[in-house]
This record gives C-alpha cells, sequence and structure tokens, in this order.
C-alpha cells in the first residue's frame, strides 16, 4: 500500500505541478504578449498548436493528476467518506478537489475543443492558399475569447486548489 501510495502522490504531484505552472505561466505572460503581438502572436500560437506536442502535454498531466487526485482521496477518506470531509483537512482536500476537477472540465470545454477548431481553420485557410477570410476571421476571435477566458478560470481554479491542497495537512 505504501508503494502505492508513493506512485499516486508521485503523478498526481509532478502532473499537478507541470498542469498549474503551464497555466499560470499561459495565462499570467503569454497569452498577454501574444495579444499584444497581434499577428506576430496569432502565428506564434497557431505554430504553438499545431506543431508542438504542449496541449496534449498539458491534457495528458491534467488527466493524470485528476485521476492519481481521485484515487489517493478515495484511499485517504476511506471511499469518499463524510467523516473525512468533515475535518479540516478532508474540507480542504474535498474543495481543493472540487476546484481541480471544474478546472478540468474548463480546460477541456473552454480550451482543448476551441484549440483544435482554430487549429482546423488555419489549416483550411492555408489550404486555400491565403489569410482567412472574414467569417474564419470572426469565428477565430470568438474561439480565441473563450480559449482566453477559459485559461483564466483554469488558472484561477488551480490556485485555488494548490493553495488548499499545501495547506490541508496543517488544519485540524
Amino acid at each position: 500500500m505504501v508503494t502505492l501510495l508513493t506512485l499516486l502522490r508521485i503523478a498526481h504531484i509532478v502532473g499537478g505541478v507541470f498542469w498549474a505552472g503551464s497555466s499560470f505561466l499561459m495565462a499570467g505572460f503569454i497569452e498577454p504578449t501574444v495579444r499584444g503581438a497581434g499577428d506576430d502572436g496569432r502565428r506564434f500560437m497557431q505554430r504553438l498548436n499545431s506543431h508542438s506536442r504542449f496541449s496534449a502535454a498539458i491534457a495528458a498531466a491534467s488527466g493524470a493528476t485528476v485521476l492519481a487526485g481521485l484515487w489517493l482521496m478515495w484511499i485517504v477518506s476511506s471511499g469518499f467518506g463524510a467523516a473525512f470531509f468533515s475535518t479540516g483537512r478532508g474540507g480542504a482536500l474535498g474543495i481543493g478537489m472540487w476546484a481541480a476537477l471544474v478546472a478540468f472540465v474548463l480546460g477541456f470545454v473552454m480550451m482543448n475543443r476551441p484549440l483544435r477548431k482554430l487549429a482546423g481553420i488555419g489549416a483550411a485557410a492555408a489550404a486555400a492558399g491565403g489569410p482567412p477570410s472574414p467569417a474564419q476571421m470572426a469565428e477565430m476571435e470568438k474561439l480565441t475569447g473563450t480559449v482566453r477566458l477559459g485559461g483564466r478560470l483554469v488558472a484561477v481554479l488551480l490556485l485555488i486548489a494548490v493553495a488548499l491542497m499545501a495547506g490541508a495537512r496543517y488544519l485540524p
């Protein structure tokens, strides 16, 4: 059991560090810089999303973090027992768990899907041999706004989750 707990904690912590750190970096620094760079920033993001494994790495890290975290919570709470969550430690871990779960869902709905659609529009415009049409540009702007909002929400939720999980052990 100790080996399982150790492996789950390593997966949860390492995955969470990558997921949260990437979210903080993107929402706090890269996205505002890209927005300020105009067309150059748009090209950078298109290249990042279509020619790197960045989105896939974040998806894998977030998935591993959530799965390992749920498994750990199942073990330490004796099957999600109410008695555990009535303690300060259990309450903090529970709220942190819900914040991370909501961040995971929002990341998929508000970021992953729109980024895939953006990549598709960019590929279609490139295949047509010119810049995106006005309709494509309008759709790209809408999707970009969704991704931007999703990134900010995910970063805030992960900050809450990290803070609660880091401090939970010191609560009665």
